[in-house]
């Protein structure tokens, strides 16, 4: 299979409005150029929250929605207001991910723009239940860095003992 590309050409990234409202407190870098610090807001960009969303939901075994009702946050692309770097590593997860869900064999792994729009059904599922975990734990004490931190290290830890009797 050929490495494929996520920027080459333009690919719509999707989230809910009151997802999206959400969200915002947790993300350093606002449509209104006003910037925040990691430990205030933990998401660098909108991006990253979404990607973070489509791991929990792959994480807490939640299934994509049907068909993503979101509204565009950014496009991924070659155009100048596009996202041009998106992260190597994320996009083979996300063709990991595609081909977890429609096989091995399937035409589909190679193509961008059904890749894209399962990481945008996985993220319109995840998004809110991530949040919800996030509100639930929100501790005005702490930075929301922390509370981010301790969360993931948890699931790392809990994902640690479940496989330590494991054999390969």
């Amino acid at each position: 299979m050929p490495i494929l590309t996520f920027t080459g050409s333009q690919h719509r990234l999707l989230l809910p409005d009151e997802v999206k409202e959400r969200a915002m407190p947790w993300i350093q870098r606002q449509a209104t150029n006003t910037y925040r610090t990691a430990d205030q807001a933990p998401f660098r960009r909108m991006i990253d929250f979404w990607f973070t969303a489509i791991t929990w939901a792959v994480r807490h075994e939640v299934q994509p929605v049907a068909k993503a009702t979101g509204g565009l946050f950014v496009n991924l692309g070659p155009n100048p207001n596009d996202v041009r770097n998106f992260d190597e590593w994320r996009a083979d997860l996300l063709v990991i991910l595609a081909v977890h869900q429609f096989g091995p064999d399937s035409s589909d792994v190679s193509d961008t723009r059904k890749v894209i729009d399962l990481a945008n059904r996985y993220a319109e599922a995840g998004a809110p239940l991530l949040l919800e975990r996030f509100e639930r734990g929100m501790d005005l004490s702490l930075p929301r860095l922390y509370q981010v931190a301790d969360l993931l290290a948890g699931l790392v830890t809990e994902g640690s003992a479940q496989r330590s009797g494991r054999t390969f």
